[in-house]
C-alpha cells in the first residue's frame, strides 16, 4: 500500500468518526412511554420504478441518489477504478473515474435548478487528502464542473442536508481545527468560486433551509436559524433519540424487544407512536415532508413501510426487499436481500 492511500485512509476514517461520534444524535436514556396511535396497513404500493443492478459492461451499479425516480447516479467499480455514473431514460453517462489506490468516497449528492451536485473525497498524491465539491448538468449537456476544494474539515451525516443548494450557492458544515464546539458554515457560488465561511456557536448539522439541527449529546436538542438568530430547545424526554426538522421529528427509544418510534412536532405536541416492530431507514425524518420509512420484520420477509404523518397511515411499498435507502422524497430499495438484478425506486413527491 501506498504511503498516501496509509495516510487517507485515517482521514476517511475521521470523516466517519466525526459523523457517528461526538457529532452523532443518538443518545438512549429512560423516561414515561409516548402515547401509542392507531395506524392502519395498506398493501397496494405506488408503481415502481426499476433499473438494471449491472451496467451494460457487466459492473455491478449501487445508486446513492436519485434526483427523481427514474434518475440515479451510483457507483460502478472494477478492479482498477471507482466510477460514479449517472443513470437516466436518456442513456448512462459516466461522471468521475478514479483508480481505485485514491480510496474515493461520493457523498452529499443533492440537485437543484436541472444540475447535480456532490462531494469527492479522495487521496492525493504525496499523502495529501482532499474533498472537493462537484456540479453536473443532470441532463448531460456538459461535463461535470469543478466547484472548489476549499471545504474545510467538512463533515457528513449520509443526510439529504450535507449539501444544501440555496440563494444561488452550495451549503454545507464543517468541522473547526480545534476542539471548540462550534460549526463552520461554509458555502460557494453554484458556479464555483470563493468561499464564504461563517462561524455557529455548538455543533450542527443543517435540516430543512435555513435551520440548523444540533448534534452535540452534551447540549439541549434545539433547531436554530442562522438567518434570523431564532433558536428552538426541543423537547424530549430522557429516553428519546431525536431527530427534527422543524415541522416533524422522529424519536426513537430502546425496547427490551427492539425500538419504538414516535413522531411529533418539535414542540411535543401530535405525538404518535408509529405502529410494528420497525428500523428506519434514512438519517432524515419527514422525507418528502410527509413520510417516515422504515424496514418490517414479516415472517420470513423484510418489508418496506412508509408512515403517512399526515392520514397516520401506514403503507407497504414492498413486500421482501434488500438494500434500501432514501433522500430527498425518493425511497429506493434491492429487489431481493441478496445479489439484486434490479434497483426499485418511488418518488414520494
Amino acid at each position: 500500500m501506498s504511503a498516501a492511500a496509509r495516510k487517507a485512509r485515517p482521514l476517511i476514517a475521521l470523516a466517519v468518526a466525526l459523523a457517528a461520534g461526538a457529532w452523532l444524535l443518538t443518545t438512549v436514556h429512560k423516561g414515561p412511554p409516548p402515547v401509542s396511535a392507531t395506524a392502519s396497513a395498506s398493501a397496494a404500493p405506488p408503481a415502481a420504478r426499476s433499473t438494471s443492478a449491472k451496467l451494460p459492461d457487466g459492473a455491478e451499479y449501487t445508486p446513492l441518489f436519485y434526483a427523481d425516480a427514474v434518475t440515479s447516479v451510483g457507483t460502478a467499480n472494477d478492479a482498477a477504478d471507482d466510477r460514479l455514473v449517472l443513470r437516466s431514460p436518456s442513456g448512462d453517462r459516466e461522471l468521475r473515474r478514479l483508480p481505485r489506490e485514491r480510496f474515493a468516497q461520493f457523498l452529499g449528492f443533492t440537485a437543484a435548478g436541472g444540475a447535480l451536485f456532490w462531494a469527492e473525497s479522495s487521496a492525493l498524491p504525496g499523502g495529501t487528502y482532499e474533498t472537493r465539491l462537484w456540479r453536473a448538468p443532470l441532463d448531460g449537456s456538459g461535463p461535470p464542473a469543478s466547484l472548489t476544494a476549499d471545504t474545510g474539515a467538512a463533515v457528513f451525516f449520509d443526510s439529504e442536508y450535507d449539501l444544501v443548494v440555496a440563494d444561488d450557492r452550495v451549503h454545507w458544515v464543517a468541522a473547526p481545527p480545534d476542539d471548540t464546539p462550534r460549526t463552520e458554515l461554509r458555502s460557494v457560488p453554484v458556479a464555483g468560486g470563493p468561499v464564504t465561511t461563517t462561524y455557529a456557536d455548538g455543533r450542527f448539522r443543517h435540516t430543512t433551509w435555513p435551520w440548523l439541527l444540533s448534534v452535540d449529546d452534551q447540549a439541549p436538542l434545539a433547531l436554530v436559524n442562522p438567518q434570523s438568530g431564532e433558536r428552538r430547545v426541543v423537547t424530549k424526554a430522557a429516553a428519546e433519540s431525536v431527530v427534527c426538522t422543524p415541522a416533524w421529528c422522529r424519536s426513537m427509544v430502546q425496547a427490551t424487544d427492539g425500538h419504538l418510534f414516535d413522531v411529533r412536532h418539535p414542540d411535543g405536541t401530535s405525538r404518535r407512536r408509529v405502529p410494528g416492530d420497525l428500523t428506519a431507514i434514512a438519517t432524515d425524518n419527514a422525507v418528502a415532508g410527509r413520510y417516515e420509512l422504515f424496514t418490517e420484520l414479516h415472517g420470513d420477509d423484510v418489508r418496506l413501510v412508509a408512515y403517512d404523518l399526515d392520514t397516520s397511515e401506514s403503507k407497504v411499498l414492498a413486500p421482501n426487499v434488500g438494500v434500501t435507502a432514501a433522500r430527498a422524497g425518493v425511497v429506493w430499495w434491492a429487489d431481493r436481500p441478496s445479489s439484486p438484478t434490479a434497483w426499485l425506486s418511488v418518488d414520494l413527491r
